[in-house]
């Protein structure tokens, strides 16, 4: 039997109007049935594979294991994040430590945690990734990344402020006059009073004597500036060093000078050869630490083990 090329349509209004004749290629009649069927079918597939978890869709396997993969890594990312923290928190304690050693403030515990201090939201800012079991997959990790970035920046902190507390007080350090003038030589007078080499009578020795042969180094006793180099009465050639805080040292009965006047001096240099000029029996250095203009006892401030054994 010979199927129809065509079908014919007859179109009748219920007002009783005129009626319509359509005339429609069989082709395109069995071509949008097709069409419908088809949308319909895949309808009804997409509503199985959600319902199911996608495993019915196109690729859906893929999805699942892409899911499964990305979950795998923010674990392992999860792992890594706790041992930073731990970290964090230990050089946490270590710093309140060191600050309390150099007697600075730590901080405290509550403060810390809250990561109070640090800057406000990174690029590291939560991110949702829905559909990952139910997990937030990302959120939670950025927003403790977030923290720890501000208590890093706490700690970098605390750490410059000890860092800038303990060089001022080695630039203090430095500058005390903490070691004897001469390396060689015998103390043959001491700081206070003694019977005066000259009349004989009990009169107070501002400083300390070192017995020394002519031309021995001497070494400034700290950092400091040269106050003055001069030739004074009974003191013969001199060199006074400013170490800041009112201290100055005074080396006298020099036989030479090697060091000018605004000089800057580290402790340990040869700043003078030791001698005899002045009002002297005998050659030697005679030296003094001066406390806001007033003269201390030398042997209080000198550190090495010639202190100690007098």
């Amino acid at each position: 039997m010979k199927l129809k090329k065509s079908y014919t349509f007859l179109y009748m209004p219920e007002d009783h109007g005129a009626s319509r004749q359509f005339r429609l290629p069989r082709g395109l009649i069995v071509g949008v049935g097709g069409t419908l069927l088809v949308l319909v079918g895949v309808s009804v597939l997409y509503g199985v594979g959600v319902g199911t978890g996608n495993s019915w869709l196109p690729g859906g396997s893929r999805f699942q294991k892409e899911n499964r993969a990305l979950m795998a890594t923010i674990d392992g990312l999860e792992g890594r994040v706790d041992g930073l923290r731990g970290e964090i928190d230990r050089v946490h304690e270590v710093q309140n430590v060191v600050a309390a050693a150099i007697n600075l403030p730590g901080v405290d515990d509550e403060t810390f945690a809250a990561g109070v201090g640090g800057r406000g939201p990174t690029d590291l800012s939560p991110v949702e990734v829905p559909g990952l079991d139910g997990r937030s997959g990302g959120g939670d990790l950025g927003e403790r990344l977030d923290q720890m970035l501000r208590q890093a920046k706490i700690q970098r902190a605390g750490y410059l402020a000890m860092i800038d507390t303990l060089a001022a007080r080695e630039v203090v350090r430095g500058h005390i006059p903490s070691i004897r003038p001469v390396d060689t030589g015998w103390m043959s007078s001491r700081f206070g009073f003694r019977k005066d080499p000259f009349t004989a009578k009990q009169t107070f020795h501002r400083g300390l004597d070192f017995s020394v042969p002519i031309g021995t180094d001497v070494r400034v006793s700290g950092d400091g500036t040269v106050l003055a180099v001069q030739q004074q009465r009974g003191f013969g050639r001199v060199v006074k060093i400013d170490h800041g805080n009112g201290v100055v040292t005074v080396y006298a009965h020099l036989n030479e000078v090697l060091v000018k006047k605004g000089e800057r001096v580290v402790r340990g240099d040869v700043i003078a050869r030791s001698g005899n000029s002045g009002r002297s029996s005998a050659p030697h250095l005679h030296y003094e630490i001066r406390v806001g203009g007033r003269p201390v006892n030398p042997l209080t401030y000198i550190l090495d083990s010639y202190a100690a054994r007098h």
